[in-house]
């Protein structure tokens, strides 16, 4: 009787056992399928996050950050990261003195700049660098001084490059005056008044930094590791990158591209897949696989034949070239053809006999039935041609008829590695992409889902 008991319980326990076994496979499956989505989105989106990112940093990359820039510090002669610092050194007869004080601090070697005034009959800069920096990325002017003197006749300045000054007294933020003790000087950029610098490309735009005495008296200044910290975030590297250079020529050029071949591709490969779908001629069957099997060839190995046609009828370097070829894609034309023969064929019977003729069927019925479809191919188009890269390349050779991929290839080359801009100008040629898929991917999910589904 116990035996029996026990079998009973054990055979219970191993049906359960089994029955567990699928369960415990589906969360392992729904697990893995998580873990493999999450790692498609996060390769798919880090690399566009990271291109917005970086598009706002003031300088540097996001693996690369540079928190300010080093104006001055003395402490190998008169140089900086930037570039020589001149120290305007007046006839010794003046009373101006410019040299090497002791070190700011005891512990680390170096030295600090002294700015000695005596007499002098005017204004005279006694210390200044060439800077050409955009202020508006800079949070503050940051610096160490001290002072035998207090200060009160002392200016701090920028100036364009028409020499237009803006100046700040140091005064007015240090009203005590300075002390013989060190003390750090942190001042916001807002504390000047950027707009008397140059409008439009130089706005803002700071070619050099002063420090100066304005009356004639006495005093000693000691100046030291000059700074401009930079801001968290700022948006001129947009305004940077559409005010200078043919930037916009370009946008406007991809723009056109983009709006014309997509208009062909939605009209065209339609009306060639309305007569594969619905209409009987001789030799259908072997164009339309000579169509298919077109789909198949690479576009690089059309590159030359392309190249050597628009250059026989003199189209090289004009917009011809740069759209007609792309008119007509053969994918589109096979998408549109299976669509279309998909339709039914009930609507047409009927406009047929109500009279109506093929382009009005085609254009009245066939189209306004293919938005999902015509979606698929609009924004798969669009796409296409926006971020082409290769024919523009090879068949224009001007500024004036460059396309935005182009332009950013070529922006990198003649100015180095200066990510900040060029992801800013990507990130400009990316958000028409990403507006045009927001807007039109319920239409997009529509028609690739179409047919999937009998009915």
């Amino acid at each position: 009787m116990i035996t029996e008991e026990r079998r009973r319980t054990r055979d219970a326990g191993r049906r359960t056992s089994d029955e567990g076994r699928p369960m415990r496979r589906e969360r392992i499956l729904i697990w893995i399928s998580v873990a493999i989505l999450t790692a498609i989105v996060v390769l798919t989106l880090m690399p566009l996050i990271l291109m917005f990112y970086t598009s706002f940093k003031p300088a540097g990359t996001l693996f690369q950050p540079v928190s300010d820039i080093l104006v001055a510090d003395f402490n190998e002669g008169e140089t900086n990261s930037i570039g020589g610092v001149i120290a305007t050194r007046a006839d010794p007869s003046s009373g101006i003195t410019l040299g090497d004080a002791e070190n700011r601090d005891p512990e680390k070697p170096g030295r600090s700049h002294t700015i000695e005034y005596r007499h002098s009959p005017g204004s005279t800069t006694l210390w200044w660098t060439h800077l050409g920096q955009d202020l508006r990325k800079f949070s503050e002017l940051e610096f160490y001084a001290r002072g035998e003197a207090g200060g009160e006749n002392f200016l701090i300045e920028f100036s364009d490059i028409n020499d237009r000054t803006i100046s700040l007294p140091l005064k007015e933020i240090l009203p005590q005056g300075l002390t013989p003790e060190w003390r750090r000087m942190r001042i916001p950029v807002t504390r000047f008044d950027l707009s008397g610098l140059l409008p439009g490309i130089s706005e803002k735009r700071a070619e050099e930094l002063r420090f100066r005495f304005t009356e004639p008296g006495s005093g000693r200044i000691y100046l030291d590791d000059i700074r401009l910290p930079f801001k968290r975030f700022t948006i001129s590297n947009y305004t940077d990158v559409v005010i200078s250079g043919p930037f916009g020529r370009y946008f406007f050029n991809s723009t056109l591209i983009a709006l014309i071949v997509t208009l062909g591709n939605l009209i065209f490969p339609a009306m060639v897949a309305y007569a594969f779908a619905r209409k009987e001629f001789p030799g259908k069957r072997l164009m339309f696989i000579l169509i298919v099997g077109s789909i198949m060839i690479p576009p690089q190995v059309l590159m030359v034949p392309v190249f050597i046609l628009m250059k026989n009828i003199g189209w090289l370097n004009t917009y011809w070239a740069l759209t007609v070829p792309a008119l007509i894609a053969p994918f589109n034309i096979f998408l549109m053809r299976q669509y279309i023969s998909k339709l039914p064929l009930a609507m047409e019977d009927a406009a047929r006999v109500d009279g109506a003729n093929d382009f009005q069927i085609f254009f009245r019925i066939i189209l306004p039935l293919s938005k999902p479809a015509l979606a698929v191919v609009g924004i798969n188009t669009f796409m296409g041609s926006w971020n082409t890269f290769l024919y523009p390349f090879i068949l224009t050779n001007t500024t004036e008829m460059r396309t935005l991929p182009v332009g950013l290839a070529l922006y990198k080359s003649l100015h180095g590695v200066d990510w900040v801009h060029l992801m800013a100008g990507s990130a400009i040629s990316a958000l028409p992409v990403i507006v045009v898929f927001l807007c039109f991917q319920r239409y997009i999910i529509a028609g690739l889902t179409a047919g999937s589904v009998k009915e």
